[in-house]
């Protein structure tokens, strides 16, 4: 019933978006009663946080999937991008990016939305510097540095794409991503005279809240 309820979420998240869904058209989606609604899901923040665990479980699982199709190195590190745009683009990642843009003007579901996201984070950076790794590359501040681009670039992407409709743009974008990456690891694999980047004394992080 929870995966059932957590279901219809994801797809009323995709159609009307965050503002529009509501308890009550997710239950009627899920064709339950209120009793099991309120049973499972208390309040609407109840049941985004867990559409947001949901979502990034999913995704992880999806690139961890393709990923095994590649052989350890280069290749299944120059894959990420190809797999993490297809997991973004599915729609348990489109509902949490509607979740999150919400939670921007929601205190209490952006306070309740930043560790999930944060350990999602968090983890989706080790499993990506541990793929790096076996490539050669020592640099692991750039690399995370490139993560961060390409998550914020990957989920503006399909934020363009749901706003027009046109998704060979993003796809070229996705291209010159993966060009990017490529050139970037190129210099880091050859590089052993240090960081890229010299060390900066970056501000924690700005929630907007």
């Amino acid at each position: 019933m929870r995966q059932r309820l957590i279901g219809a979420a994801v797809a009323c998240l995709n159609r009307v978006g965050f503002a529009a869904t509501t308890t009550e058209l997710v239950r009627r989606e899920a064709g339950v009663s209120r009793g099991a609604m309120l049973h499972h899901f208390p309040t609407k923040v109840d049941l985004v946080m867990a559409v947001a665990e949901h979502a990034a479980v999913a995704q992880d699982a999806h690139v961890r999937h393709r990923l095994s199709e590649f052989s350890e190195g280069l290749d299944r590190y120059l894959a990420i991008t190809q797999a993490t745009w297809e997991a973004t683009c599915q729609p348990p990642a489109i509902a949490l990016i509607e979740i999150i843009v919400a939670s921007r003007s929601d205190t209490h579901l952006g306070e309740r939305l930043r560790s999930v996201v944060e350990r999602f984070e968090t983890q989706q950076r080790e499993d990506v510097w541990a793929v790096a790794s076996e490539t050669g590359v020592r640099d692991r501040d750039a690399v995370e540095r490139m993560i961060r681009l390409h998550a914020a670039a990957l989920r503006g992407l399909v934020m363009e794409r749901l706003f027009t409709g046109q998704r060979e743009p993003a796809e070229a974008s996705v291209e010159l991503l993966e060009w990017y990456k490529r050139s970037l690891t190129s210099v880091l694999v050859a590089r052993r005279n240090g960081p890229l980047f010299a060390p900066s004394s970056r501000a924690g992080p700005d929630h907007g809240h």
